[in-house]
């Protein structure tokens, strides 16, 4: 945590925060589904918790893309946007190619299997690069907006 200034380090805690308390909650409302409803929607207990964890990372990746604290102050944001959009790219389209020949194992009797590891992971690396770009054109839009 070195090469983040005081606003980095703030964002990154408080959204560090944030997905923390998201997880503890997704974890119990998910304990409590298994609980009282005996309700299972992964093929078993631990794909749920990996899926949930996912979600958290998407979370936390997002919101810290989005507030400028996910990268350094002097790394190469261009090239590593470039890289992450090209890695969540090639990931994804393994993912559909593997998908295409039998469809039918991401979705197990109407459970998720942890097929959906693969998507995720190429979501996680896309998400990067796209909030990135969304962030870049609300920036430009008010700078458009303040100059009139």
């Amino acid at each position: 945590m070195k090469k983040y200034d005081e606003y980095q380090k703030l964002m990154r805690y408080k959204y560090g925060y944030y997905s923390f308390n998201l997880l503890v909650g997704l974890l119990v409302l998910n304990t409590l589904l298994g609980i009282i409803f005996d309700a299972q929607w992964g093929e078993t207990k631990e794909v749920e918790m990996l899926f949930i964890l996912f979600l958290v990372m998407l979370f936390f990746v997002i919101l810290s893309v989005y507030h400028n604290a996910y990268f350094r102050k002097n790394d190469n944001v261009k090239g590593y946007i470039w890289l992450f959009l090209v890695t969540g790219i090639i990931n994804l389209h393994s993912s559909f190619q593997v998908r295409a020949l039998d469809f039918s194992n991401t979705l197990v009797e109407g459970k998720v299997s942890s097929d959906f590891i693969y998507t995720f992971g190429g979501l996680i690396w896309l998400a990067i690069p796209i909030t990135y770009f969304v962030r870049n054109a609300v920036d430009k839009r008010r700078e458009r907006k303040n100059e009139f």
